[in-house]
């Protein structure tokens, strides 16, 4: 099978942007403007760094964010690998055959200038979301 994904970045579950963003900082990396996305229910944070890997910080806006739960059970932790496909209805259906659970449709993200993203879930690799290219 063809390399259909390519690196975006890697999600990390933070109780609070403002807290963690300045160790990223303190390593070189430029913070994003912090954006609300109300479909996730989280807050939103890019950093970026020549040569490093983009993170993206979230933090959630109450009880009903879905990273509520990693930060219950893991604390401060890595939540997801994103990576961005050509076509993501293609990608979902390759990762589909490969055992991943769609979690929700695609959604405009607002954080991404509305291209549209999803997540799915394998027991072996845990949480990815895609991102159209």
């Amino acid at each position: 099978m063809e390399n259909y994904l390519s690196f975006h970045h890697i999600g990390i579950a933070c109780r609070d942007i403002e807290a963690t963003k300045p160790f990223y900082i303190a390593q070189g990396y430029v913070a994003s403007e912090t954006v609300f996305d109300p479909v996730q229910s989280v807050n939103i944070c890019f950093l970026d760094k020549a040569g490093m890997p983009r993170i993206e910080l979230l933090s959630p806006i109450g009880v009903d964010s879905p990273v509520v739960r990693t930060l219950e059970t893991s604390g401060v932790a890595p939540y997801h690998i994103c990576y961005e496909a050509d076509d993501i209805t293609v990608a979902i259906s390759r990762l589909k055959s490969q055992h991943f659970v769609l979690l929700k449709k695609p959604v405009p993200a607002c954080a991404i200038g509305g291209k549209a993203v999803c997540f799915l879930y394998s027991k072996n690799v845990g949480l990815v979301e895609l991102v159209e290219k």
